[in-house]
């Protein structure tokens, strides 16, 4: 997914979900003798900061879009509740409508002053079978997928990413790469 272009880049979820079941398989290959231990620590100390960071500031639903209207932005400090600098305008007019009452996603990429509040279908899922997600999340994750079953699957197996890109926007972001093209 990465190497087509979608405007993704700094920290996608695809990445930071395959990197935490890298992490977690080789933790069970891993024989704990001597110096491994050292290795051990460091691997459980990744996966624990990686889970936080994931659930915490990656996930969005119905509450998490209400607290990020309230945020304060140019807040810069340990006690800051807008830790990346948010603004509340960069939240998608088709969200509030699209996030059913009971469900939420872990949104696609994050970094300073942007969220991209598109659904990526395979980060979402490697989070569900890698235990990133909690299980709260999952149970959201997959009501929210069955309740958007038409907007995400539709008439093909699984579509990557949601909405798609259309029109200009395609055409600027992507290169003009017919494999981004929302009709297939």
């Amino acid at each position: 997914m990465i190497d087509r272009k979608m405007g993704v880049h700094g920290h996608p979820l695809e990445i930071q979900a395959l990197t935490y079941a890298a992490l977690r398989c080789s933790r069970e290959m891993l024989t704990v003798i001597g110096c491994s231990k050292n290795l051990m620590t460091a691997i459980n100390n990744r996966l624990s900061a990686l889970s936080f960071h994931i659930r915490e500031y990656y996930w969005v639903d119905l509450r998490k879009t209400n607290e990020i209207y309230r945020y304060k932005t140019e807040e810069y400090s340990m006690d800051a509740t807008n830790k990346f600098n948010i603004y509340p305008e960069q939240i998608p007019s088709w969200l509030i409508d699209w996030i059913p009452e009971d469900g939420g996603y872990l949104i696609g990429n994050l970094q300073p002053a942007h969220m991209d509040f598109r659904f990526f279908t395979l980060g979402n899922l490697w989070s569900l079978i890698s235990s990133l997600a909690t299980p709260k999340q999952n149970e959201a994750i997959l009501k929210l997928i069955e309740a958007k079953w038409d907007d995400i699957v539709g008439h093909m197996p699984l579509k990557i990413c949601y909405p798609a890109l259309e029109n200009e926007e395609w055409r600027i972001v992507t290169g003009s790469d017919p494999k981004n093209t929302l009709e297939l």
